[in-house]
């Protein structure tokens, strides 16, 4: 058994507090403390109001309307939120919209967890901000039932357009088509 020394907490053998730091670690060790390899990130923030998700090319609003504006809104005036940042050209572009029931599902992925209002857990990438509201309004045709994204299922619900809800905006870059037209030959 080896005896410390009674000034410090070393024994012989170990090296004093101040040198510790220098000592040199073996391969097993290295593996622990070797940071997460970094590559492509899926979602990468866009300025401080957009996050791009760049499997999609879908962009995203980061913030929903409720972290934005600190209220519920019904599906009409989810409509006229969006009109009122297209106004304002948030990030630059003036083609935000509600995401259809396709595109909301894109951003939920059971592995995300992000904290939303209330303390509920919503599966949606940490790029995110916490404290998003649980359903956001998304596309539809219908009459007066709207449907409604849920990220803590991963299902799309019906309400009443009436009824409370959020809205997170989306927009895509515009498909750019080559003419492929085929032009007259020039007369002579």
């Amino acid at each position: 058994m080896m005896d410390k020394d009674p000034k410090t907490s070393e024994t012989p053998e170990s090296p004093p507090d101040d040198q510790k730091a220098l000592e040199v670690k073996g391969p097993e060790t290295e593996a622990l403390e070797k940071p997460e390899e970094e590559g492509p990130q899926r979602f990468v923030e866009k300025g401080p109001h957009v996050i791009h998700d760049t499997e999609t090319g879908i962009y995203w609003m980061k913030k929903d309307s409720w972290l934005d504006k600190g209220k519920f809104f019904n599906w009409h005036e989810g409509k006229e939120y969006a009109l009122t940042k297209n106004i304002r050209k948030i990030g630059g572009f003036n083609d935000w919209r509600m995401p259809t029931s396709k595109e909301a599902s894109t951003l939920y992925d059971e592995a995300f967890e992000n904290q939303g209002k209330g303390g509920v857990t919503l599966h949606i990438p940490k790029p995110f901000p916490e404290g998003s509201f649980k359903v956001q309004w998304v596309m539809a045709d219908t009459s007066t039932k709207r449907p409604r994204f849920d990220y803590t299922t991963g299902k799309v619900v019906q309400a009443d357009e009436y009824a409370f809800g959020s809205v997170r905006l989306c927009r895509r870059d515009p498909v750019k088509r080559e003419d492929r037209r085929v032009r007259p030959a020039a007369r002579r």
